[in-house]
């Protein structure tokens, strides 16, 4: 045999060998990891991935490919060594050399609310000479985002919401004040055993029960319906999308100014929730940072997918027997049997105000991206 047929021998073994030495030995003391800098973000601001890859072994690696499916509303500048296919798959490829550690930092525009899983990638590594590859699927446990909606101008609500908002500045619900003190009187059925004035009781011969001033105690809830229409059947339209997307963004600005202004809040809805398909949104109020973030997180997570109908969302407010509240509706539509149950939540000392929708929605990936340039 010639020299040029034992070399390309030779040179095919090797070939072979060193693809099953890599199959064996590539996935060995390599770590990754990928980071976000925030977990939560509103829209339109950036924040940064973080891409760690480390080598620990003697053998180097000719190339590594890390891919990962990433939403288009999440929008990459342009980097070294990334590759960006159809705004959804992105793919870097590097050297690693024994070793070795590489960091790469991206930044991230948020283009648009959502919860976002970033957590999984999938690693291939390849052989010298390209006979073979082998893959394997990381997580990352760092890398879950919420990006919340964004806060809207005054200019940009409803009018109906800012009507509301001026009437609820100068009246507010007002309830007895358990501190402060203006008087006794006597014992009524349904009064508290805890307001019972002993001393009195005693000297008087007859129960006797303390008097309260008032206090203003503001509760808001907020009720948010994806519903387009009453009995609403298919896919929303590009507009109700939009006029839906307006409507998170309307519900996350009152909840935001609620906190702000020492009022209890809360949220519930008839759509269904990304993260948590089964659970059914029925946030009470509350007046705390916990629950801002419990709200606008639930927002982002939010989907236009219709959990049960507004009915059964109106029915479960009812059941939860909240009263002295101001409750106010966002909705694109109304009608009788919203409005009959309306009526039931007054009459437990209520107040219910229907918010429509129905305004033309602000484009907002549009200024996002104006703003990009």
């Amino acid at each position: 045999m010639t020299a040029a047929v034992w070399l390309i021998i030779i040179v095919g073994v090797f070939a072979i060998l060193q693809s099953r030495y890599y199959a064996r030995v590539s996935f060995k003391k390599l770590r990754y990891e990928r980071t976000i800098s925030k977990s939560a973000v509103f829209e339109g601001e950036n924040l940064d991935l973080v891409e760690v890859i480390v080598n620990n072994k003697l053998t180097p690696l000719p190339w590594l490919r890390v891919e990962s499916k990433l939403s288009p509303w999440l929008r990459f500048r342009s980097q070294e060594n990334l590759e960006i296919l159809d705004d959804r798959f992105h793919r870097s490829v590097f050297y690693l050399r024994p070793y070795s550690r590489i960091t790469r930092r991206y930044n991230v525009k948020c283009m648009r609310r959502g919860y976002y899983d970033l957590s999984i990638t999938t690693l291939t590594v390849g052989d010298l000479f390209g006979l073979g590859s082998t893959s394997q699927e990381v997580r990352s446990d760092r890398a879950k985002l919420f990006v919340y909606p964004s806060i809207l101008g005054q200019d940009e609500l409803p009018d109906e919401a800012l009507r509301w908002q001026g009437d609820v500045s100068v009246h507010r619900w007002i309830f007895p004040d358990p501190i402060l003190i203006n008087g006794i009187r006597g014992y009524q059925r349904g009064d508290s055993r805890k307001d019972i004035h002993w001393k009195a009781s005693a000297r008087s011969g007859e129960l006797q029960v303390k008097t309260h001033d008032y206090t203003v105690f503001p509760r808001l809830l907020l009720v948010f319906n994806i519903e387009p229409e009453d009995n609403f059947w298919g896919m929303l339209s590009a507009q109700q999308m939009e006029e839906m997307e307006y409507g998170v963004r309307v519900v996350a600005t009152i909840s935001n100014w609620a906190v702000v202004n020492n009022m209890e809040v809360g949220l519930y809805s008839n759509a269904s929730i990304s993260y948590s398909p089964d659970q059914v949104i029925g946030i009470a109020p509350a007046c705390n940072a916990s629950q801002i973030n419990h709200i606008l997180e639930t927002l982002a997570g939010l989907e236009l997918k219709e959990k049960e109908s507004i009915y059964r969302t109106m029915e479960r407010i009812l059941e939860s027997d909240i009263s002295e509240s101001d409750i106010l509706v966002f909705s694109t539509f109304w009608n009788d049997s919203l409005e009959s149950r309306a009526d039931e939540l007054r009459r437990k000392g209520n107040s219910v105000t229907h918010i429509t929708l129905r305004k033309e929605a602000i484009n907002f990936e549009a200024d996002a991206a104006a703003d990009a340039v």
